[in-house]
């Protein structure tokens, strides 16, 4: 598995040293990986994910594996995140979509008094 980070997304990068005079050479930059096990409450059982801190600090701000997995899209997690929501919208069921209301849409003030103004004449 890569050095990526399965919240984030972070990874390796690539840069250069630049030392004194200018002069520079390749080098990598890698994320912070950490490897913690997270339990989710839904399912039961542990989870070991690779993570760097500042996923781990977005977990921590949902305030958990399960309530940060069911607030995301599925579009925007990993594939073992994607997975872990899965089994979690399997066990809970999954919650209906709530309908899209179309958007009312109001015309701008000044194309208001320009049609008032026109039925007046």
């Amino acid at each position: 598995m890569p050095r990526m980070c399965q919240v984030t997304g972070k990874k390796t990068q690539v840069g250069h040293n630049v030392s004194h005079s200018n002069r520079k050479t390749k080098r990598t930059f890698l994320p912070n990986l950490q490897t913690i096990k997270f339990k989710s409450e839904i399912l039961g059982r542990e989870f070991s994910l690779k993570i760097a801190t500042a996923g781990l600090r977005t977990i921590v701000k949902h305030g958990g594996l399960d309530q940060y997995v069911m607030a995301k899209p599925v579009s925007r997690l990993s594939e073992d995140m994607a997975k872990i929501k899965k089994a979690i919208e399997k066990k809970i069921g999954k919650p209906a979509a709530p309908a899209k209301k179309p958007i009312a849409r109001k015309a701008p003030a000044r194309v208001v008094k320009a049609a008032a103004t026109k039925a007046k004449k």
